[in-house]
């Protein structure tokens, strides 16, 4: 704020200074500079908007005040410049120095006066495509993810598409209105939740000045009163977990004990109102990483627009949470189970236009491989124990291992169909909701639950598994021809007969992956399941690497020492568990413990 007082004043300099000089000749000075000096990705705007407007100072002179006001306050806003982007800023202090300093001779004022126009032309265009477009080098984005078969034989899928610099003429249009800071505004891509991240990033950028909590064996509980309260209270404070008019004392009241429980629940830590030191550790888990984290985020917003259809349901992936939105407000949330880390779920929009109650699975052809010749060498009733039918052309026939051994390893597509048909056991469950896509991947039900009661849902192959399927069918309803009670839907699942119903209204799905966002107050990080984060900061500039690779470790077994634990679990294995999906399916494991660093 005291940077942009101290340019006011010096701006006011240049308002009354400005009479001494005509504006025709700044203007003749601003041509010959264009058309001579003008340099960089801007030249063409800049010069376009000159040409428009007759070549006359676009920020210079009084009658320009008010518009350049405006850009100054825009530069150094962080709703527009989150990064604290330079934007040519130290030229443009440079010049206001020496004009308000008289230290430029007369010879040479209106060469000044122009460049200054010029300066600030070329920083409001940079300051629109940093808003619009941002600093991330998708394409290096593209590459990295592509690169992954190679490295980790990880195909990760992302429909990623930057957007333009917005039309010249919008942004004439912007200066000859003087309404610099809302077209600024009318420019910023998801704009509830990109707002409520500039929010975060602001009151992270205090939490980094705050001093760490010192560690002790103490277990601060309600009742007690120490210093160290002080810092608790602070910190929880800015999370938003403790309300901002609450007093900052050294007392561990009810408020701070509800403030505990609220940030327990979060992190997913032990809820029981009490600061110990894991409570501690992670209150002071350093913030750069959370800075760091929400601007990834940030920058994600800027590949979407500013908001979405009034009715679409949103999957976010790294949140394992899907979201119905209803005229701007969220109807329903449910959990998912998404791709495991080495078979990522895709990132994409697509419409929803059917659902399949009593769905039947057919086993896709890189299942076939990776998964179920492997699975039939060790049991070679699987498919029937699992209702797993096996199909060439229409004609129905009997398949043993021996039969697929000459596909496992080769790039020849498995002739035969595996039909899962309808029941319990069918890995998709009993509904499976169909939004159909390049990627063959949908909603469904599932046949194991337990795997939605993990911390890190990670554990399909593509598809995403509907924590309560049944409560999304009753929505999707609404928008189907016929009558379909609560009877008639069980009458249709007792029949074990696949029943299509079709909606009359396509419903926008958006799979997502944001990995800090803000809801009902607070703030929620979760973990880069897929390394995406990563990815994009270190595809940004100022911090960019050629190539992406994944870190050695990125899991740890919970269950320590536990050798004779993993043998039991791994002679628990049933054979009778059926495969699941992947891009409809994965290969699951109930025993599994691993939790995510």
């Amino acid at each position: 704020m005291k940077k942009i007082i101290i340019l006011l004043m010096i701006l006011n300099s240049i308002y009354l200074s400005g009479g001494e000089i005509s504006n025709e000749a700044i203007s003749d000075s601003i041509r010959t500079a264009i058309d001579t000096k003008l340099r960089g990705r801007n030249k063409n705007i800049i010069k376009t908007l000159y040409e428009r407007n007759g070549y006359r100072p676009i920020w210079i002179g009084k009658q320009n005040k008010h518009r350049q006001s405006e850009l100054i306050k825009a530069l150094n806003n962080p709703l527009y410049n989150y990064k604290n982007k330079p934007l040519g800023s130290k030229s443009i202090k440079k010049l206001f120095f020496l004009i308000d300093n008289n230290e430029i001779s007369s010879s040479k004022k209106v060469k000044v006066y122009a460049r200054l126009d010029i300066l600030l032309s070329n920083s409001f265009a940079s300051l629109v495509r940093f808003l619009v477009e941002g600093d991330v080098d998708w394409n290096l984005l593209k590459r990295k993810m592509k690169a992954l078969k190679a490295s980790d034989d990880i195909e990760a899928k992302w429909e990623i598409t930057p957007k333009k610099m917005p039309s010249v003429e919008s942004i004439i249009q912007a200066i000859d209105s003087d309404n610099i800071n809302g077209y600024l505004s009318s420019l910023i891509p998801m704009r509830d939740r990109y707002i409520k991240l500039i929010s975060l990033l602001k009151d992270y950028r205090i939490m980094s000045k705050l001093p760490k909590i010192a560690y002790t064996n103490t277990i601060f509980k309600i009742g007690d009163r120490d210093k160290r309260v002080i810092e608790i209270k602070k910190h929880l404070q800015i999370s938003g977990d403790y309300p901002k008019e609450a007093p900052i004392n050294k007392n561990f009241d009810a408020e701070l004990e509800s403030a505990v429980i609220t940030y327990q629940k979060r992190y997913n830590l032990k809820v029981d109102g009490k600061v110990d030191k894991i409570m501690t550790y992670y209150l002071n888990l350093p913030v750069k990483k959370n800075i760091q984290q929400i601007i990834a985020n940030l920058d994600k917003c800027k590949l979407y627009p500013k908001r979405f259809e009034d009715e679409y349901i949103e999957v976010n992936i790294p949140d394992f949470n899907l979201r119905y939105y209803r005229n701007g407000k969220r109807i329903f949330k449910t959990g998912v189970v998404v791709g495991r880390i080495d078979r990522p779920t895709p990132i994409f929009s697509d419409k929803m236009t059917y659902m399949v109650i009593n769905p039947t699975w057919t086993v896709p052809d890189n299942l076939i491989k990776r998964d179920l010749i492997h699975v039939l060498r060790e049991n070679p009733n699987y498919l029937k124990e699992n209702n797993i039918r096996v199909f060439s052309g229409k004609k129905e026939i009997e398949v043993t291992s021996a039969d697929l051994d000459q596909y496992e390893h080769s790039k020849r597509h498995v002739p035969y169909r595996f039909v899962q048909y309808p029941g319990d056991s069918n890995a998709l469950g009993r509904v499976k909701f169909m939004f159909p896509n390049k990627y063959a991947v949908y909603l469904h039900d599932t046949d194991n639950k337990s795997l939605l009661e993990r911390r890190y849902k990670i554990y399909s192959s593509g598809c995403m598994r509907v924590d309560r399927p049944f409560d999304l069918v009753n929505i999707l309803l609404t928008h189907t021809n016929g009558s379909y009670s609560q009877a008639r839907i069980q009458q249709i699942l007792d029949t074990l007969k696949p029943t299509t119903i079709k909606l009359t209204k396509a419903i926008p799905v958006h799979i997502l992956y944001f990995t800090v966002y803000k809801e009902d107050g607070l703030a929620y990080f979760k973990n880069d399941i897929y390394l995406y984060d990563q990815m994009i900061w270190e595809s940004s500039a100022g911090h960019k690497k050629a190539t992406f690779k994944i870190p050695d470790k990125r899991f740890i077994d919970v269950k320590k020492n536990g050798q004779k634990t993993r043998k039991s679990n791994t002679e628990k294995r049933s054979s009778k568990r059926p495969l699941s999906r992947t891009q409809g399916g994965e290969k699951h494991e109930k025993s599994e413990s691993m939790e995510m660093f």
